[in-house]
């Protein structure tokens, strides 16, 4: 017997054409054959290939009611996941982030049993072989939070309609979703599966390093702490440097006078007070982006495909935005 609830699935795309209309038809065949209603959100991040035709080729063999949202820049996976989580309407809502499926597709259907019989508003599954350098950047990011936050990687994760909507309504602009859910206080379990494509590394792209900064800068207090341990630590060597230069102007005659002191207190000093400032300014950053109150993404379309195979209808809205 099919599940009775509707369930939302946000689907994220960028330059996959060679993998979303197969990760397309895998996910209608496992929703259609669990679920009695659901939706497939495509969130088209601005792919230069050919994603959104490969996309709406599989649409024609798919059974649910499927939405195509194509931003009209790139906008990365957090803001981008946004935009496909506001339109969504499920009680229940996926979060998939790759169009690269290294799970068993039935693992899907597992975490929502994990969720309605165990109670639980947000389930997330992670591969047993995460990459040194995402663990590196998560064990950093728990010890330094001041919300003894306790995240690791996920590559896809269920939450409650309860859930999603705290975390929506939650103010920051620094949309690390991981975080806020943990803001939220909801109940959060993780499963782990064995990944079919191990050895595959992770690679750290630009957008992968900005939103590490984002995370770090957001939810831990590990700049301001690293400001004023520099303060401390270049304050303690002027000081230092003053009691040498005060040595040797009382008991060695024969130095020169002190151009290399000088040089060296000014070279460390002004080395010290430039990264501190860059720390500074990194937080006044975010606090301008916090107080502009710009929306989180663009759209220029939005294509709704409401029928099943026989009789697709599209409605296309234009040049629309969006923000929480």
């Amino acid at each position: 017997m099919k599940e009775q609830v509707f369930v939302s699935v946000v689907f994220y795309v960028h330059n996959n054409e060679s993998t979303v209309a197969q990760t397309l038809i895998l996910l209608d065949q496992l929703f259609d054959r669990h679920f009695k209603s659901y939706e497939l959100i495509i969130v088209n991040d601005f792919s230069q290939d050919a994603t959104l035709s490969n996309a709406r080729e599989a649409i024609k063999l798919i059974h649910g009611d499927t939405t195509i949202i194509n931003l009209s820049r790139k906008h990365g996976v957090e803001h981008a996941m946004m935009a496909g989580l506001n339109k969504s309407m499920g009680d229940f809502v996926f979060e998939i982030e790759s169009a690269a499926v290294d799970y068993p597709i039935e693992l899907l259907y597992e975490i929502f049993q994990t969720s309605t019989q165990k109670g639980f508003d947000i389930v997330a599954a992670t591969s047993g072989s995460t990459d040194w350098k995402s663990k590196m950047f998560y064990k950093m990011l728990n010890n330094l939070s001041y919300m003894k936050l306790s995240l690791q990687t996920e590559t896809i994760r269920l939450v409650t309609r309860r859930a999603l909507n705290s975390m929506l309504n939650l103010k920051e602009k620094v949309r690390y979703r991981k975080a806020l859910y943990e803001l939220t206080g909801y109940s959060k379990s993780i499963v782990t599966y064995e990944s079919v494509s191990k050895g595959k590394s992770k690679k750290v792209t630009r957008e992968n390093v900005s939103l590490a900064i984002d995370a770090l800068v957001s939810f831990s207090n590990a700049g301001l702490k690293a400001a004023h341990y520099l303060t401390i630590a270049f304050f303690g060597f002027s000081l230092l440097m003053g009691a040498y230069a005060l040595y040797n102007y009382f008991f060695n005659q024969s130095v020169v006078e002190g151009w290399t002191t000088l040089m060296i207190l000014i070279s460390f000093g002004f080395a010290g007070l430039f990264f501190i400032f860059g720390i500074i300014g990194e937080y006044i950053s975010r606090i301008l982006t916090e107080i502009q109150n710009r929306p989180f993404y663009s759209t220029s379309s939005v294509e709704m495909y409401k029928e099943k195979r026989q009789h697709l209808q599209l409605v296309e809205r234009n040049k629309d935005n969006y923000s929480v």
